[in-house]
């Protein structure tokens, strides 16, 4: 079959970036047993990346702490499981971003996951064809354009919707690119300033999962499992978490729960949060960045692994990863409005769109490979509630608010609150230790 393919500009690697702080929940000493810090100074929120460098770095400071979380599991959202498939799966976070300076990458290496650079190419089918020669070339040129005018914005300090400076016949398939498929948002719900910080960096895949790999990481840190916040109450000296097992008292707390689950108020405070921590939470919404991954028999589309294609039909948008190591599995990934508005729908119709797109691409052989399928949800899941943050048009400066402390005894650290970083694994990993130096220099 005929494909073409080329270097995006401005556009970069696929953010898979579902990268995120686990959203956890918090654990209590009175009436819990197994808590490893029997008087802990601190309270980490969370075993996702975020709550375990947090973890990492005060106990390089000897400092008392215990990590809880509302799963039965480390990662958060960088998961990768095998019953499925019978192969190793991410059902969420796949890219190590920044390899440069990500420390995940030296870890993959001494660990045995070594990890591989992904590819720099494209593939674009839209309008029932694959794109070649001119037709190609004129979605570069839009992407240039639009790349072009929100870079304008950003040169002015305009913090405003992508979509208001991106001429409005831009094709679906470039406005996909430039917008949900890194960002988890649709450019109308995107800040300029904050898409100006995607990730510039080289990106990369760890053999067998990042997934699995957070879980090497993160192996040797002890964690309460099964423990869910519900109240944190800072009203008088230090704080008290109140959790379904129990209450822990505590000097500080670090909570790397998902701004869509404190925004929901899963987690109440006592007194109430500042208006400015509050605004900051509701400012950061998790996209919607979701896998429809897909078994197919043999080689249906003739491409090398990890081969990435871009796609626009059916009535949506889709980005793919063909092959991905060479497992057999091909993930195909929905976000923005499109995507959430499909997986509100369910499983099934999420499922049922990537076979009709595979039809539109490669006819009815494409669909007889096809082996099996699942579709994995973050926005279902009610510890995450989504997939990355994104910015609200207006609101770049959420992040900054924050990861402001709060009365000196309350962190929030995660993806959402780095501004160098955001949506990244790296991201959460420094936000944590941020964190937990903070509480170490400024609170004990």
């Amino acid at each position: 079959m005929a494909s073409g393919s080329k270097k995006i500009h401005s556009v970069n690697r696929p953010s898979r970036r579902l990268v995120m702080a686990g959203l956890a929940a918090s654990a209590g000493v009175s009436g819990m047993r197994g808590v490893r810090a029997a008087v802990p100074q601190v309270v980490v929120i969370g075993a996702g990346v975020t709550g375990l460098s947090a973890s990492k770095t005060l106990s390089a400071k000897g400092i008392a702490h215990v990590v809880i979380e509302a799963s039965d599991r480390i990662g958060g959202r960088a998961f990768t499981q095998t019953q499925t498939f019978g192969v190793p799966c991410d059902v969420g976070a796949h890219w190590l971003h920044n390899g440069e300076t990500n420390p995940l990458v030296g870890f993959a290496r001494r660990a045995g996951q070594a990890p591989y650079e992904a590819e720099d190419e494209w593939t674009l089918f839209s309008g029932g064809k694959w794109l070649e020669g001119e037709d190609e070339e004129d979605i570069w040129d839009e992407i240039d354009d639009a790349d072009r005018a929100i870079e304008r914005a950003v040169d002015w300090g305009a913090d405003v919707a992508a979509a208001s400076v991106v001429d409005s016949d831009t094709s679906a398939l470039a406005k996909f690119l430039i917008g949900p498929y890194e960002h988890a948002a649709s450019l109308g719900s995107l800040s300029t300033l904050d898409w100006d910080r995607q990730n510039e960096g080289t990106d990369m895949f760890p053999q067998g999962g990042l997934g699995s790999l957070v879980a090497n990481w993160g192996a040797g840190v002890p964690v309460e499992f099964g423990t869910q916040a519900t109240r944190i109450d800072w009203s008088g000296g230090g704080v008290k978490v109140e959790t379904n097992k129990g209450t822990l008292s505590a000097e500080a707390v670090i909570v790397t729960v998902a701004t869509q689950v404190l925004a929901s108020g899963a987690i109440r405070f006592g007194p109430g949060l500042p208006d400015a921590t509050e605004r900051a939470i509701r400012d950061l919404p998790l996209g919607s960045y979701n896998h429809i991954v897909l078994q197919l028999d043999g080689d249906p589309f003739e491409l090398e692994e990890d081969t990435m294609v871009a796609y626009s039909g059916v009535g949506g948008t889709a980005g793919l990863l063909i092959n991905a190591g060479g497992s057999g599995l091909t993930y195909f990934d929905v976000a923005g409005d499109f995507g959430a508005g499909l997986t509100a729908l369910g499983d099934a119709a999420m499922v049922e769109f990537a076979r009709e797109a595979l039809r539109d691409m490669l006819g009815s052989d494409g669909v007889a490979s096809l082996k099996q399928a699942k579709a994995f949800a973050w926005e279902r899941n009610a510890l995450f509630g989504g997939a990355y943050t994104a910015a609200r048009p207006g609101r770049a400066g959420a992040r900054q608010a924050l990861k402001r402390p709060v009365g000196d005894r309350i962190l929030f650290a995660g993806e959402a609150t780095s501004v160098s970083k955001p949506a990244t694994l790296d991201g959460a990993i420094a936000e944590g230790a941020r964190a937990a130096r903070s509480i170490a220099d400024d609170v004990l």
